[in-house]
């Protein structure tokens, strides 16, 4: 590993196996700029990449790194010390990660960046992708995905060739460095707090909030989509934030300034959604005395939501297919086409393909819609969003109602976030709500939680927290039943089998996002066990790298006891 700072390279000589552009052995060495102020984070990426068989220079600031682009940029060092592909982080000092990135896109533009951050929401992924990053990754991010993109990142331009002005004439050479101390200056940012506040993670002009997994799929979907034209299919259940995310897509999209109409196909009449949809002429039927618009004419060179398209009538679902089609329609009434150019966001808490077959939905019209579809996860698989929801939500009734914010009390939250909310976002702002008027005093207790809230809390407590526990107990049973009959091979996939079967004959979801930490969990204790808390020796046990298992024992919440462990063991050795 090379690493740069800001006064000095150092160089290592150390020959690893190497990984090339297009995978040609004759090509040169693919080359990896690592740019990172966290020095622990750098080495283990740094290491993962090397493993892989790159070649990685690393960088402390994007302020070192920038100097060498520009370097290369004003052709005072040769062309070929350019990177394959640049991994940079976002908040660092002097100089953040996204300006970084914009800076290289306009001078580099074959360059590709992928851009890394601990502090993720939609605003980053969506910043990352318009200053022209390959990929976004949120962290903590698996490190064998991390490796995937890095290859694609590699080979994205095949035969990767310097087209910036290093190999241009002089005079446009001259031109840049003229305004070189003008991009520097804008280039530099203040630094950025590492730790943000609570407030901090609820500002968020579009109202979406999530640290999850889940969530950070959706914001680089957004991401992704916000500048394309495409149409958008948004599935989920009821009071996911189908509508939010339509918003989002239209505001950070090229037709941010023109007009965003959203219409739910369920709170209109069905004899009405036709005019509602395409307007009508003067006469059109009984008391249309006037010409008026439609939604997708007030929508034209903007964005059209339509909410819960299972709703809408088979009958105007084909004037909807002959709209996305053709771009053009008739009013009600109306003998002339009228041309638009609207894009379209459906949004469906239903299963289309089922009412397809059932009839009610038209086949081609559901393909129309489904060219992109972004599903939105119910709260309760995100539970670790619920928090940043609730203080969102709580500081916003507060303001709505002009009174005091009501504080929740962290054993309250952890209550809430054990609960199912079959409204989802929805239930838990209405909540909040409540809370902020009923509640007395300036703490929220669990006894002030709703009724209906706390009727259903404990057998759904019970039913959550314990889910992972019947795995292992039935699992338990079964071991210890097979001990005093026989010794069959088979007993824990049996009692694995037996342990779905039950669970799916009581409605329960998502069994294999239970069942897997705890499978893993099981496994990572008894391999710590049987190595006496050594990490490597554990990882060589489960056939796992050191850093697969350093990953896997901070998603399982392991760290903690494991380092317990091993101190508890190095006081024994100590006596």
């Amino acid at each position: 590993m090379t690493q740069h700072n800001d006064t000095k390279y150092l160089t290592s000589n150390e020959q690893i196996p190497m990984v090339t552009v297009s995978n040609n052995p004759a090509a040169t060495p693919a080359t990896l700029w690592l740019i990172d102020d966290d020095a622990a984070l750098r080495l283990i990426l740094a290491d993962t990449f090397e493993e892989a068989g790159l070649t990685v220079i690393s960088f402390t600031q994007a302020q070192a790194a920038w100097t060498r682009l520009n370097d290369i940029l004003q052709q005072h060092e040769a062309a070929d010390q350019l990177p394959d592909v640049i991994l940079t982080d976002i908040r660092m000092p002097m100089m953040d990660g996204l300006s970084f990135s914009d800076w290289v896109h306009q001078h580099f533009p074959t360059l590709p960046i992928v851009i890394m951050t601990a502090h993720s929401d939609l605003s980053s992924a969506i910043n990352s992708y318009q200053t022209g990053a390959f990929e976004y990754l949120p962290k903590p991010f698996d490190l064998d995905e991390a490796v995937a993109t890095i290859y694609k990142a590699i080979n994205y331009q095949p035969n990767l060739k310097i087209t910036n002005d290093a190999t241009k004439p002089a005079q446009k050479t001259v031109k840049k460095a003229k305004n070189e101390t003008k991009t520097t200056t804008e280039l530099k940012s203040k630094p950025k707090p590492k730790n943000p506040t609570g407030s901090d993670i609820n500002n968020n002009p579009s109202g979406i909030i999530g640290q999850s997994q889940a969530m950070q799929t959706v914001f680089r979907a957004i991401g992704r989509l916000a500048h394309s034209p495409i149409t958008v299919l948004i599935t989920g259940e009821s009071g996911t934030g189908k509508e939010l995310v339509a918003g989002a897509l239209h505001a950070h999209s090229p037709r941010a300034q023109q007009p965003f109409i959203a219409l739910n196909m369920a709170a209109i009449p069905h004899d009405l959604i036709e005019s509602e949809l395409f307007g009508h002429e003067k006469g059109a039927f009984t008391g249309a005395t006037t010409t008026r618009q439609g939604r997708f004419e007030q929508a034209d060179g903007g964005t059209l939501f339509l909410d819960e398209i299972g709703d809408m009538p088979y009958s105007t679902q084909t004037r909807l297919l002959r709209v996305l089609a053709n771009g053009e329609f008739f009013r009600v009434g109306g003998q002339q086409p009228v041309k638009v150019n609207v894009r379209i966001i459906a949004a469906t808490h239903q299963n289309l393909e089922e009412l397809v077959k059932q009839g009610k939905f038209r086949e081609d019209l559901f393909y129309r819609l489904n060219v992109i579809r972004m599903p939105l996860p119910p709260l309760r698989t995100r539970p670790e969003d619920i928090p940043a929801l609730a203080n969102y939500f709580m500081q916003r009734a507060a303001k709505q109602l002009n009174s005091a914010e009501k504080q929740l009390h962290p054993t309250t939250l952890q209550m809430m976030q054990s609960f199912a909310w079959r409204g989802n976002v929805r239930q838990l702002e209405n909540v909040c709500l409540w809370l902020t008027v009923m509640t007395t005093g300036d703490t929220v207790m669990i006894e002030d939680l709703p009724p209906e809230l706390l009727d259903n809390i404990a057998p759904n407590v019970e039913q959550q927290s314990n889910a992972a526990y019947h795995v292992h107990q039935n699992m338990q049973n079964s071991q210890n039943s097979q001990l005093t009959q026989t010794h069959d091979k088979q007993s824990w996939q049996q009692a694995l089998a037996i342990w779905a079967k039950q669970s799916l004959q009581t409605g329960e979801t998502d069994i294999l996002q239970t069942a897997t930490p705890e499978f893993e969990r099981v496994l990572l204790q008894a391999a710590l066990n049987h190595s006496g808390g050594k990490k490597i020796a554990a990882a060589n046990l489960l056939g796992w790298g050191r850093n697969t298992l350093t990953r896997k024992l901070q998603q399982l919440e392991m760290i903690a006891a494991a380092e317990k462990n091993n101190d508890n063991q190095s006081h024994q050795s100590l006596k």
